[in-house]
């Protein structure tokens, strides 16, 4: 029954989980809903922004710069919380990095609805693709300064829907979030919120 938690397998320490089984769950559907969609990157062409590379930079720095992130969790009405000293930053931010676009199969999918200052695309109607609109907010530089992602998918036996965040100040992440909702067919619904901040 607890399979309908799998989303927070990225999201918190074992000790810390609200039910222990869910580590052995966790993650099935947010990474392998986006993952599964669609073949890898190529890596010879970038037909949108390069959030994996972006991502990657910032993982790069905090693994040299470790900075310790405040953890709160809300799963359906309960809350947890934990400051961590270190974080496997791949793990933690595996939906983020799957939710990068330039993948062979989305070459054609989204519309590119950008403007000044805010990198937009847009699932074109009838596209079948997880990641339904990925918007980017920048500066007067043009570095980032928020991301939001929307994530939702559908079949038979579930629904699910997520939206990502993240707030950046001169290249540096400095909070994100995860707002979930999952429905499992005969189970009830679930809904959750990660937020992390830098401390």
């Amino acid at each position: 029954m607890n399979l309908k938690l799998s989303h927070l397998n990225i999201l918190w320490n074992k000790k810390y989980l609200i039910q222990p089984f869910i580590l052995m769950v966790v993650g099935v559907f947010s990474i392998c809903q986006i993952s599964c969609s669609a073949p890898e990157s190529n890596g010879k062409e970038s037909t949108y922004y390069q959030w994996e590379v972006f991502l990657n930079g910032a993982i790069k720095e905090l693994n040299e710069n470790p900075k310790m992130v405040h953890k709160t969790i809300f799963l359906d009405g309960k809350k947890e919380e934990k400051v961590f000293r270190t974080m496997n930053w791949e793990k933690e931010w595996a939906v983020f990095l799957e939710s990068d676009l330039n993948k062979p199969a989305y070459r054609l999918s989204y519309d590119n609805l950008s403007e000044d200052r805010l990198i937009w695309y847009s699932a074109k109607i009838g596209e079948k693709v997880p990641i339904k609109t990925f918007k980017m907010h920048l500066d007067a530089i043009g570095q980032p300064l928020q991301v939001e992602i929307m994530i939702s998918q559908s079949n038979y036996l579930y629904e699910t829907s997520k939206m990502l965040n993240m707030n950046i100040i001169d290249g540096h992440v400095e909070t994100y979030s995860i707002d979930g909702y999952q429905k499992i067919r005969f189970l009830s619904p679930t809904t959750y919120k990660l937020m992390g901040v830098m401390l």
